[in-house]
């Protein structure tokens, strides 16, 4: 059976990693999303990994070196015994138009880590995973001023947002046949959205502090499909993922504070959010095992919901993804053959928010790739350069630039006669 002793320190070093690496990322995060005041805020829609270069169209592919978090069913693709650790990181950078502004607001940045998992394929037909990652995301600041009474009196208003829902997720992947695999993937829902609103006056001496946390906890289901056909030149994969939820419950605090008391406080018991059934589908075609063609459709049904600002609501959202991946064979340092690749890709998104009665739409290009770098160790980078929000329409126009860092550490598990699959 597997050494407990070697599980046991694979195991704790992930926690450790994990652990260590979400307290700095969160101390390095202070970009501003305007977008994420609405609802549960950004929701995490693209790939934060090697696919993130191919415009996040994920569903149809299946690497032996790569763990596919978009589609369960890709891990009967992994290597045989290999542990696959991945660390996946994000910096990005924004600027800011306003309606009714000509001049954009100074450059934002945040480097955070977008995924942390651990991959493994225990026998012939079986792969399994669990990690951790962010559903959604809330960072934004704004400020305002108003005047009161006499119309002298000037009143500041500072809001102040943070916080997220996190995914702890476990997958399973099995191939069925040689050409079609299945796979499902449980998560767990967590977390907190919070919001700080100041309320600022010199001229009447005025401070009142508004804090609002809302705790939200939840459950989701994704169950995939993969069928791939493989021939003298061309091999083609077809996939099919599909997810329903329970929803968000939880509750709401409010309190209002001075400087010296807590003026009031009341706690909503009965919060609760929908979430979406979503489906996606993707197609890719691999000529000779060097150059992919892959594209994905993915279509996410929310419910309507009314959110706390003129005409919005929530609204089913649609993505469009595309891209192109060029590898060549060679081998590591140890002597595996690996794939070192370069990709690009393109993205067009319409977000699950509607502001003003209008979609969010979100245009993108990234390109990048990745390679064996040591024995034990692949790493992969990649950057996207988009625009969201529609300025005619009214919206905040976002300009962004995001890079990722990936690395996946490998640990190869080597089989005995007296044991059979482990030492």
């Amino acid at each position: 059976m597997m050494s407990s002793y070697r599980l046991k320190i694979l195991c704790h070093t992930f926690i450790s990693i994990t652990s260590q690496i979400l307290t700095f990322a969160c101390s390095a995060q202070n970009v501003t999303s305007p977008y994420s005041i609405l609802g549960i805020g950004d929701i995490e829609t693209k790939d934060i990994g090697r696919y993130f270069i191919t415009g996040s169209s994920a569903v149809s592919r299946r690497d032996p070196g790569t763990y596919n978090i978009s589609n369960p069913a890709s891990l009967s693709s992994l290597t045989l015994k290999t542990m696959n650790l991945d660390l996946a990181f994000r910096g990005k950078t924004s600027t800011f138009l306003v309606p009714g502004e000509t001049i954009s607001s100074e450059t934002t940045k945040d480097f955070i880590v977008k995924r942390i998992s651990l991959a493994f394929k225990p026998s012939e037909k079986t792969g399994i995973a669990f990690g951790l990652k962010p559903y959604s995301t809330v960072n934004y600041k704004f400020q305002e001023d108003q005047t009161i009474l006499d119309g002298n009196t000037l009143v500041s208003k500072y809001i102040d947002g943070s916080g997220g829902i996190n995914q702890v997720y476990f997958s399973v992947g099995k191939s069925l046949t040689k050409k079609l695999s299945v796979g499902i993937t449980s998560s767990f829902l967590f977390g907190s959205l919070q919001k700080n609103t100041q309320y600022l006056s010199n001229d009447i001496s005025l401070y009142i502090l508004r804090q609002e946390k809302d705790y939200y906890t939840g459950m989701s289901a994704q169950g995939g499909i993969q069928y791939n056909t493989i021939g003298k030149k061309w091999s083609h994969i077809f996939g099919i993922t599909s997810s329903i939820s329970t929803g968000l419950k939880g509750q709401l605090t409010t309190e209002y504070n001075t400087t010296e008391e807590v003026i009031e406080k009341n706690v909503d018991e009965k919060r609760s959010f929908n979430l979406p059934t979503t489906l996606n589908i993707g197609y890719s075609a691999t000529y000779k095992n060097k150059v992919t063609f892959t594209t994905e459709l993915a279509y996410n049904y929310w419910k309507y919901q009314k959110l706390d600002y003129t005409n919005s609501y929530t609204q089913p959202s649609i993505s469009l993804s595309a891209g192109m991946e060029f590898s060549l064979n060679t081998a590591n340092p140890a002597g595996i053959k690996s794939k070192p690749y370069i990709g690009w890709g393109v993205r067009a998104e319409n977000s699950y928010l509607r502001i003003k009665n209008n979609p969010i739409p979100d245009y993108s290009f990234s390109l990048g790739g990745g390679l064996t770098a040591f024995k034990n160790v692949a790493i992969y980078t990649g950057i996207e350069i988009g625009v969201r929000g529609d300025k005619s329409k009214d919206q905040i126009r976002e300009k962004y630039t995001q890079f990722i860092l990936g690395i996946n550490l490998k640990d190869i598990w080597l089989g005995t006669k007296k044991y059979g699959r482990y030492y």
